[in-house]
């Protein structure tokens, strides 16, 4: 039987996910502005800083192996 695990997601990544979707992403980063604001909900939140990491994750140069830009 195949186990998947979750990978964490860490106020690290958000941040980081956040920058990345401000400096290049303006879309990204207001689908996560909207769904954080439009609920006070915590899963919410986490739904959206999830969502938003993982497109993060698959956009970057290295697709999410190093945590270093490479620029």
């Amino acid at each position: 039987m195949d186990e998947t695990r979750s990978v964490r997601i860490t106020r690290t990544d958000v941040r980081q996910a956040l920058m990345w979707a401000l400096e290049r992403d303006r879309a990204a980063l207001l689908a996560h502005r909207a769904a954080v604001h439009s609920s006070k909900s915590d899963l919410t939140r986490r739904r959206a800083d999830k969502a938003l990491v993982e497109q993060w994750r698959a956009r970057r140069p290295d697709n999410g192996q190093d945590a270093s830009p490479r620029e």
